[in-house]
């Protein structure tokens, strides 16, 4: 029997290999079947963008290897014409069939939308018209003022008609207008593909080749895409899909004049209400006898709102709220307020009606619903947590609850999750007027200190979830209710994820104030984007460089030197090897002249990692000694245990099994007594493999099976447990149980078909050949 070893491309690039390890683990594999006197070659799929570089490093002699017995020949009887290659540049493996996911995400539709009548007609015409279009997609845009209900318009009659979309509906606020920065089209495609099925850490890099590969996943399923709150024609045409039966839903506040041009859109413009249906909508928030028994006064509160939908809401909605006032009574009231307007400037300019809706609205809340519905104008995004707003407000997360469902009664915010609420992006803007007009300065300011310290005091807290034997940094403050947020792990991984756009702008509102520990500490607790999508990666980068210039700027050397350590690590990741090194080198020379033993440990594991990466084993392997040399010389069990782990990783790129297992085993003998579930797990992991080079197959084995009894109850592990179960079936193989192997084989296809990797496919064959004997 045949022994054929598989390499195989691991689950992320982050988690210690990359694509030039992958070259080098094929040859030092090619090299062992040359040895056994097999001519099997193992292919796998591979990142060739990230490849070619290694392979352009090899030697003659290693490129005569990987290509050595390798043939075209035909073997079997052959019916019809036939066609070979002369020459393969690529090998494709195709996509394993996997579980359609449908997406459905629009957000809750208001429960007494009325009028529209002509756009609703509009709309369905062009839906018609999209369901028997064979040139594209069609994209509709609703263009119209703050506040005229564009996107109420957009998410109820998405609603109604999204059974017509099979394929799933995506929605996103776009936040292109508003105090924070709009979101990029990276950012948003990230999301879409995930939401489409695809696995995280296959999201490709680079808005071109996001969007191909979104486009290419809803060419054979009709979707409906609502793009609301767009800025501008740059931001929205890459999130468009390409085929025919799809729609395109936007809203925006501008024109959009390049995008209607470039792709003909079709737009339909959204003006103020008319005032029947203005009266209808009043009618139905407030009720039929109460308004039957005013019509005039109604259609006058109609009228003092501008025909405004939001306006109209807010005022029919705080009528609502006090049955002892007339409806007359609150016109009169309203336009008291417009007598003592003075010129809205800025964003106002030309909104003065809904302005005094608002002005008369926020003047008739208790103190303390006002102070916090003004505090929340100066949160960075529109949607936020309870326990954020009781860190502005400087509340307890009870009383903050009371208060945002007194405000959400008065729709002046609107619940979206629990515990947690969103804004109207014009109502937040007035929030934020309201706050510069309201709040002293040092009020305000006081407010932002409190709310970018809380979140960087729950970002630590779950940074350390995460790493809990990293380096990190102090909290720089005790933030509250963070047990209520990340009491585990898993609950970390998700804040983390759920905030990370609000943890970027949190960060640089920080950066603008100077105050640097908070800074640091967020620039720290980046390092997750890493085992996110490459997309999450460029934020990484510039989290940790703003941490790097705060650390600089108050003179802390430590956190300088943890963040540039990081830093190095995102510029190894990103492929930029020159930026890596030289983050690396101003670890070392401080190391050196200071004398400080952890920061040089850190310098040379990082330039280990990184000769490990471009395909330099024997470098990596010197680096990696020097740092071991350290660690035990200081007696930091610790890190003697992490960096003899990665010598027995870089002994199994060079063939070196007998040395790979004693690494391994010096760095169980650590992990064994004082390592986390997971520690201990990858211990096991480590020795498997080296036992599998060696041939000790049955060992490896029972080592693996227990490693998949820990990876198989941790959610976040799934790819690393794809991986264990199919070297598992090479072991199994080898010693006579083909059926256990493909066992092994297709519960790792199955891991891998709802992560979205296509080497589901390939794993499925594979077991089907092993089953087939």
């Amino acid at each position: 029997m045949q022994t054929t070893f598989l390499p195989r491309w691991p689950a992320t690039a982050h988690d210690s290999y990359a694509p030039s390890v992958w070259v080098m683990e094929a040859v030092s594999g090619r090299r062992r079947l040359v040895a056994l006197g097999s001519s099997a070659v193992g292919v796998t799929q591979m990142s060739w963008a990230g490849g070619i570089p290694a392979l352009r490093a090899l030697s003659a002699r290693d490129l005569e290897l990987m290509v050595d017995g390798v043939s075209n020949d035909m073997g079997g009887t052959v019916h019809g014409v036939s066609v070979q290659a002369g020459r393969i540049d690529q090998v494709v493996l195709p996509p394993a069939p996997e579980a359609v996911v449908v997406p459905r995400q629009l957000p809750a539709v208001v429960p007494d939308f009325c009028g529209r009548s002509a756009h609703v007609a509009a709309l369905d015409a062009l839906l018609a018209e999209s369901e028997g279009n064979t040139g594209g997609a069609v994209v509709v845009a609703l263009n119209g003022s703050a506040g005229v209900g564009k996107s109420t318009l957009a998410v109820w009659w998405a609603h109604r008609v999204q059974d017509r979309f099979p394929g799933g509906t995506l929605f996103v606020n776009l936040r292109g207008y508003g105090p924070s920065a709009p979101l990029a089209p990276q950012v948003v495609l990230t999301d879409f593909l995930t939401a489409l099925g695809v696995a995280e850490r296959r999201v490709p890099e680079g808005v071109e080749a996001q969007g191909a590969l979104f486009r290419s996943l809803v060419t054979e399923r009709r979707v409906l895409v609502v793009l609301d709150n767009a800025g501008s024609a740059e931001q929205v045409r890459p999130l468009l899909p390409g085929a025919a039966g799809s729609l395109a839903l936007v809203t925006s506040r501008g024109a959009l004049s390049e995008l209607v041009v470039l792709e003909a859109v079709r737009r339909v413009a959204v003006d103020v209400f008319e005032t029947a249906d203005a009266v209808r909508l009043v009618e139905g928030v407030v009720g039929g006898p109460r308004t039957a028994a005013e019509p005039d006064a109604v259609g006058e509160l109609a009228e003092v709102c501008a025909l405004l939908p939001l306006a109209v809401r807010v005022a029919a909605t705080r009528v609502a709220s006090r049955p002892f006032l007339s409806v007359a009574d609150v016109v009169e009231e309203i336009r008291e307020e417009q007598r003592g307007l003075i010129g809205a400037g800025g964003s106002w300019r030309g909104l003065g009606a809904v302005r005094s809706v608002f002005d008369w609205s926020y003047a008739r809340l208790d103190p303390v619903h006002a102070r916090v519905f003004r505090l929340v104008g100066l949160h960075p995004v529109p949607e936020f947590g309870v326990h954020a707003v009781a860190a502005l407000a400087a509340l307890d997360s009870r009383s903050a609850i009371h208060v945002l469902e007194e405000l959400a009664e008065q729709h002046l915010v609107e619940p979206v999750a629990r515990r947690r609420y969103r804004m109207h992006d014009l109502l937040h803007d007035y929030a934020a007027l309201r706050a510069d007009l309201d709040e002293t300065s040092g009020g305000r300011e006081e407010a932002v200190t409190r709310l970018v310290g809380w979140y960087a005091g729950v970002a630590v807290a779950a940074d350390r979830w995460l790493f809990p034997r990293a380096a990190s940094v102090p909290m720089p403050v005790e933030a509250r209710d963070v047990s209520a947020l990340v009491a585990d792990r898993e609950q970390a991984v998700g804040w983390l994820r759920r905030e990370r756009a609000v943890l970027s702008a949190v960060q640089r509102m920080a950066a603008e104030r100077d105050l640097y520990p908070v800074v640091v500490a967020l620039g720290v607790a980046s390092r997750h984007l890493w085992s996110g999508p490459r997309a999450w990666w460029p934020e990484g980068v510039e989290a940790v460089s703003r941490g790097v210039d705060a650390a600089v700027a108050s003179g802390d050397v430590p956190a300088e030197m943890l963040l540039r350590d990081l830093k190095g690590h995102s510029h190894r990741g990103a492929g930029e090897f020159e930026a890596a090194e030289a983050e690396y080198r101003v670890v070392q020379g401080v190391a050196e002249r200071s004398g400080n033993h952890d920061w040089h440990r850190w310098a040379l594991s990082g330039l280990g990692s990184l000769r490990r990466v471009q395909g330099r084993p024997e470098e990596a392997d010197g680096f990696y000694r020097a740092s071991c040399e350290i660690a035990v010389r200081v007696g930091d069990e610790v890190a003697e245990a992490m960096v003899r782990g990665n010598l027995s990783e870089v002994a199994v790129a060079r063939g070196r099994f007998d040395e790979a297992l004693d690494y391994a085993r010096r760095a169980w003998e650590w992990r064994s007594r004082n390592g986390d579930v997971l520690t201990i797990a990858y211990g096991r992991h480590q020795l498997a493999v080296a036992w599998q080079g060696l041939g000790g197959h049955d060992t490896a084995v029972e080592l693996w099976e227990r490693v998949v009894d820990v990876y198989a109850t941790h959610e976040d592990r799934k790819p690393q447990l794809a991986s264990v179960l199919e070297a598992m079936a090479g072991s199994l193989t080898a010693t006579g149980r083909p059926d256990a192997a493909a066992d092994r084989l297709r519960r790792a296809a199955g891991i891998l078909s709802d992560l979205g990797d296509p080497r589901a496919g390939h794993l499925v064959r594979r077991a089907d050949d092993l089953s087939a004997g």
